[in-house]
């Protein structure tokens, strides 16, 4: 719908003869940054970093036909190659990831390898802090004690499932756990995990 206004300034002075006014729904504005480099891997829109470990980094990404939103784990072969055991792992954490359900456990949605690049791409569910970051921003660098007894109850329930499923983590930190939009616990980084039977 167009609309045509004219405009009078104090002097009496016709200042804008007419201009136009559209409406537009928020859908029509694109922004476009002519400096952006928007990387693919596989369908999903790369974003920024969300941290670094030791021998991976961690960005946002994007399904680009779903939108779903979800962290990437992305792994050098050349790092995994200085670390003992670290292609082994990696690839133990995959299978595991793949074969587990539950709401505390980190979900695996995808996995993209590049062998051109030399680089693996786990596609995981997103969360939006971490426990360590959190602890770290809370007075005296504790949680209050009701808070503190929810987030240990989801841990028990992510640890039972992973001991009746024969898992064992091994690494069970704050920085190995994460929280989910909705205030769920999840437990993730299964890279020296075992599994007993």
């Amino acid at each position: 719908m167009e609309e045509s206004f004219s405009h009078e300034n104090s002097a009496g002075l016709n200042a804008v003869d007419s201009f136009i006014i559209q409406r537009l729904d928020s859908g029509d504005i694109i922004y476009s940054n002519p400096n952006a480099k928007f990387k693919l891997v596989g369908p999903y829109v790369m974003g920024g970093k969300l941290g670094e470990g030791s021998y991976a980094k961690v960005k946002e990404c994007q399904h680009s036909e779903t939108l779903e939103r979800c962290a990437v784990k992305i792994l050098k072969e050349k790092t995994l190659r200085k670390i003992p055991h670290g292609k082994e792992n990696v690839i133990r954490e995959i299978k595991l990831l793949r074969n587990l359900h539950h709401k505390n456990v980190v979900k695996l949605h995808d996995v993209i390898y590049n062998e051109e690049k030399g680089k693996t791409y786990m596609m995981m569910e997103y969360c939006v802090v971490g426990l360590q970051e959190l602890l770290e921003k809370s007075p005296e660098n504790k949680f209050p004690v009701w808070q503190a007894q929810g987030f240990f109850l989801q841990l028990i329930e992510g640890l039972e499932y992973l001991h009746s499923r024969g898992v064992i983590h091994k690494d069970v930190k704050p920085g190995n756990l994460l929280l989910s939009c909705d205030k769920t616990l999840k437990i993730t980084d299964f890279g020296v995990a075992e599994v007993s039977f």
